[in-house]
Formats: C-alpha cells, structure tokens, sequence
C-alpha cells in the first residue's frame, strides 16, 4: 500500500490547475488552428465568388443578347422590311420596343446605312455606314457587336448590334439594328453584386467601360485599367488573379479579380469582358475578427475554470480524498478481488473495511452479470441490424421507382417545352422550302439562291439540334456529388420551362438571387425546382387570362443553408389538401393529365438524399414553396 503514482505527490489543487492548463493549451491551439483554417477558406470562397458573380452576369448577358438575336432574326423575314414600307415598319418597331424593356431602340438602315425606320422618334437624317456594327453586318452577313457610344438618336450611351436583312430576291438590302438599354446593365450588376466594396464592370472590345458599380469605381465611356485590359485581352476567356491598386482603391489595396469574355459567333475578338474584383481585406476581416473573439472568450473561460477549480479542489476533492484514496486506489486499478477486512479490523475503520470488501464483490458480481447482458444485447443488436438493413434497403428501393417516374413525368413535361421551342423553327423551315418552290415555278432559282436557302435552313436545324442536346443534358444522371451554384440549377430549370411559361402568359421575377452553392447532385436538385415550377404553372389553369399571372423567385442563405423560394398568385392550396400534395400518387388533375409523383419526389429527393427540407404555405392570393438544403 505504499506504492503510490508519483502524481499523487503533487497537491490536489495543484493538479487540478494542471488539468486545466492541459485541456485549454489544445483549445488554444485548435482556435489557431481554426481561424488560419478560415482565413484560407475566405480567401478561396472570395475567389470562387468573383468567379460566381462573373458566370452569373455573363450568363444573364448572353440570354438578352439570344432573346435580341431571335427578334433580329425574326424581323429580318418581314415583308415591311425587306419591301422598305417605312410606316408600317415604324409603327411595328414602336409596338415590339413597347414590349422588350430591355432594348433601348430598334431601327433599320439600307445598304448605305441611311436609317429609314426606327421605333425612337428621329429629328434629323442619320447615317450609320461608320458604326462597327453595320459595317461588319454588312461584310460577313452575320449579327454582328459595336462598341460604347453615345447614340444619336437616344443620346445617351449603348451598345448596338446589328443583323442583315434580304430582299425578296435574296440580296441585302441592309441592317436591321437594336440598341441594348445600358440602364438595364445597371439593373443586373446591382442584382448580382455581392456586399462589401465589389466592383462590377462591363468593358466593351477596346477597353471602354460600359458600364459599372459602384458609381466611385471606373466611369461609363472611361477607359478601363490598362494594365488589367491587357492581361484580359491577352489571357484566356476565363480567368481570376489578384491585382493592386486600381483606380478608386487607397494605395497598396489588393483585390482578387476575376474576368470572362463574351463572344459572337465569326467576330475574332470579344464584344465585352465581365470584370469583378473584391478587396482581400473585406474578404479577410470577418475571419480575423472571429478568431480575436475566440481567442478572448478562450482567456475568459480559462480564467474562471482556474478559480473554480481552486475552490472545488479545497472544499469538494482536497477534505475527502485522504480517507478515501488507499482503498479506492485498487479498485480503480480494477482489482475488484481485493479484500481488506482481514487485515484492519475493529472499530470504524474494520466496519469501513467490511463495507469495501462488500462493495468489491458486488462490483464483481455486477460485472458478471453485465457481460452476460452485454452478449445478449449484442446477438439482439445483429439480428436487430440485419431487419433495419433490410427494411431501409426496400425503402431506398421504392423511393427510387417513384423518382424514376416522377423523373419520366418530368421529360414528358420537357418534351412539350421542346414541341414549344420547335414550333417556330419548323415554320420557318417551311417558308424556306415554299420559297424555294415559287422561286422555282418563276424560274429564278439559281445556285446562290439555293446556297443561301440552304445556309438558312442549316441555321435553324443546327438551333433546333442545340436545343435537343440542352434540353437532353438536363436529365443525364449524375453519379459523384460535386459542389455547385443554386443560381447554375436555377437557370438551367428556366431554360427548359419558361417558352410554357410564357406561352401561358405566366411571368416569372427573380426578385433575389446571392450566390449561394450547395453539396450535392446538382440534376436531382434541378429536378425539384422544375418539379415545383411545373406545379405552379398549372395551378394556372383555372385563373382567368386577364388576370396577371405571377411567379416570383428568391434564393438566399440562412445560416450556413441555401433558401429557394417559389411563389405564385393562382389563388393558393386549399386547407383540406395542402397536408396532402406531398403525398405519392396525390393530385387534384384528371388521371390524364397528372401523376402525383413530382412534389413527392421533390421531398424525397430534398429531405432524405441532400438533407434539407420542403414546405409549402399559402401566403396572400398564392401558395409558396420553400427549399432549404
């Protein structure tokens, strides 16, 4: 018994204290650990943002530039034009740039860039044979970008792109152009910019700035940063670095950057780069002060662990634990067959004996007793494993033929958007080939007359194909869980279903969009949207027309979790079912027209694959769906 651990010659109290300096060094160290851990996740989030917030503004770019292309392309097959009805053509300009918000102005010019037509009122002849955009329309036969300028029939700054257009004789005539609103820039680069002092820019090809946020920053009809220009120009379409001390920002300010070019197809240089920058300070200050806050509390809660264990080892450990540690000593040691009533006896201390020895060998008996029921737990835990497998197994199983169909409802959905987009192109094919036929039965048809039918024919089936393989892409599977941009799935969703949208006269906002990521099967999660989408659109049908129909989107974060919400204006879910539209095979259509199989397997997919959660709530005149993952 005088075999003592030598820590046991160190005072209690001092013990004590030790323990607590040996339990806060590693806090210490795991909050150092953890806040250069955070500062470096910082510095990489602020460089995928610039990266984010370039993608997404580019990609909002080139939709406008499609949508504007489609009218070019439209307009250029009217008889008004290619006939140069100068009133009649007006009056139609007029009435479409009532309907685009995004297009400043439209008009038409003849071969010698004299503008007969325009939808803005004109004060005077203008003529356009100098502007970048005629003269390369002219040239190639193909839409073709300018440059920043202040217009002359507007008088105020934008970006014009122009399209040829033929005569009935197949000859061109002349240019028809449209005017892209740099207010709408604005509106976009406010939309997408994240907080804190980042600036947006859109450059045009030879480095004037057409526009940007903040105001403070480069200046609309400015040129651009030289030096970051020609590292743009002279780099690839996409890249991010860091720079230091641009225009605007106080000396020695560094900002990590990021850039994108935009293109049109046959034009050698780019029409615009997307430029981003955010200051690393601002992408570091809120790291380091979280890890001065964690280091400060760390210093206040060791401080009050030392005095508490002053003052628990005196009163609580130090009076007791001399009486107690010989004999406890050994059964801590875990020699439960110790017996010590032989050798003190009498007195206190010998009935103080006899109890230990009668605690010993109830602690043995009890470990006896506990490993036998530890043997029997385990049997029951395996066979008890093997049914939970089972069980879940079949689940998954379900889960995934209900999946399955609701993903074959899905395509049967998208196949309708196609028919949709289709419908157009296949009209113009048709014209097309009519032509050919009258040119024929007047024997004016001729080798460049074939040619160019043929060049537009392959146009429009060559559109026709890009829209089967986007819309095909949409459903390929994905197999590895990969981190990805909510606003990516977002707009791909869009693309298939907004012609239906549209063709129903539904108009869908996006009033918030941050740049929110999620870890997870980005096609599955596209799949929810689409599914939630689709339910609102038909929740439509019985709304009358005149009445605005509205979807409004929204995508935030809340904590450390991506939100989406979806609503809309049809009238909301009525009490009696809205517990039930998650159900499987639950729908409020005729059997021909739904499966109940979308909303289920939205929840299915949000729920048990990525870990979130659906809701639904009526909120005003509608219903809104709420994805949190």
């Amino acid at each position: 018994m005088s075999d003592f651990n030598p820590l046991f010659k160190i005072p209690i109290r001092l013990q004590l204290l030790l323990v607590v300096a040996i339990v806060a060094i590693p806090a210490a160290g795991i909050i150092i650990y953890s806040g250069v851990q955070s500062r470096n996740q910082a510095i990489e989030h602020a460089r995928v943002e610039t990266q984010t917030v370039v993608g997404l503004v580019a990609s909002e770019q080139r939709l406008m530039l499609a949508s504007a292309q489609q009218l070019l392309m439209t307009l250029a097959q009217l008889p008004e034009i290619n006939e140069k009805e100068a009133t009649n053509t007006t009056f139609f300009l007029r009435r479409i740039l009532r309907l685009h918000p995004t297009i400043g102005n439209i008009f038409v010019a003849d071969r010698a860039g004299s503008i007969w037509a325009s939808a803005a009122p004109i004060e005077k002849k203008i003529n356009v044979a100098d502007r970048r955009y005629f003269k390369n329309a002219i040239a190639t036969g193909h839409l073709s970008s300018g440059e920043y300028q202040i217009g002359r029939i507007s008088h105020k700054p934008s970006l014009n792109f122009g399209y040829p257009y033929w005569d009935s004789r197949g000859r061109l005539t002349g240019v028809i152009c449209v005017s892209l609103d740099m207010q709408r820039y604005k509106d976009l680069l406010e939309q997408f910019r994240p907080s804190g002092r980042t600036h947006m820019v859109l450059i045009d090809y030879h480095g004037v700035v057409l526009f940007g946020v903040p105001q403070r920053g480069p200046q609309t009809g400015k040129p651009f940063d030289q030096r970051l220009f020609k590292w743009m120009q002279q780099g690839p379409d996409t890249a991010t670095s860091m720079a230091s001390d641009l225009a605007g920002d106080s000396p020695g300010e560094k900002r990590y950057v990021s850039y994108q070019k935009l293109r049109l197809q046959g034009e050698p240089t780019p029409y615009m780069y997307v430029w981003v920058g955010i200051p690393v300070e601002s992408a570091l200050s809120a790291a380091t002060s979280r890890l001065v806050k964690n280091m400060s509390l760390l210093g206040l809660v060791l401080i009050s662990a030392l005095l508490l264990a002053l003052l628990i080892g005196k009163y609580s450990i130090c009076d007791r634990i001399i009486v107690l540690e010989r004999a406890s000593l050994g059964v801590a040691n875990g020699e439960l067959g110790m017996r010590v009533s032989d050798a003190v006896r009498g007195g206190e201390l010998g009935r103080l004996a006899e109890t230990f020895d009668a605690m010993t060998r109830e602690l043995l008996s009890r470990e006896q007793i506990l490993g036998e029921k530890q043997r029997l737990l385990e049997d029951l835990n395996a066979n008890l494993e093997q049914r939970v497998t089972e069980a879940v197994a079949e689940l998954r199983k379900k889960d995934q033929m209900l999946i399955q169909q609701g993903r074959q409802a899905a395509m049967g959905e998208v196949l309708g958007n196609i028919a949709h987009q289709w419908r157009q192109p296949l009209n113009l094919l048709g014209l097309i080939i009519q032509e050919l036929g009258v040119l024929y039965d007047h024997k004016l048809l001729s080798k460049e007359n074939i040619d160019s039918s043929t060049q537009k024919a392959m146009t429009v089936i060559n559109a026709m194909s890009k829209t089967i393989d986007e819309f095909g892409s949409y459903f390929r599977p994905d197999h590895t869980k990969k981190v990805f941009s909510v606003s990516t799935a977002l707009s791909k969703t869009l693309s298939l279903i907004l012609p239906m949208m549209n063709n129903q006269h539904i108009e869908v906002k996006i009033s918030k969009m941050e740049p929110v990521e999620v870890y997870g099967f980005e096609t599955e999660y596209a799949q929810v949207l689409l599914a939630i989408l689709t339910n609102c659109k038909d929740a439509f049908e019985n709304v009358a027309v005149e009445r605005r129909r509205i979807i409004e989107i929204t995508v935030s974060r809340l904590d450390k979790k991506s939100v989406v919400t979806v609503a809309d204006n049809a009238g909301g879910i009525p009490p009696g079912i809205i517990d039930k539209i998650f159900d499987p095979y639950f729908t409020t259509k005729g059997p021909d027209k739904g499966t109940g199989i979308g909303l289920y397997m939205a929840k299915t997919i949000v729920e048990q694959h990525m870990g979130g959660q659906l809701t639904v709530r009526n909120i005003g005149d509608g219903a809104e769906f709420r994805v949190e993952v």
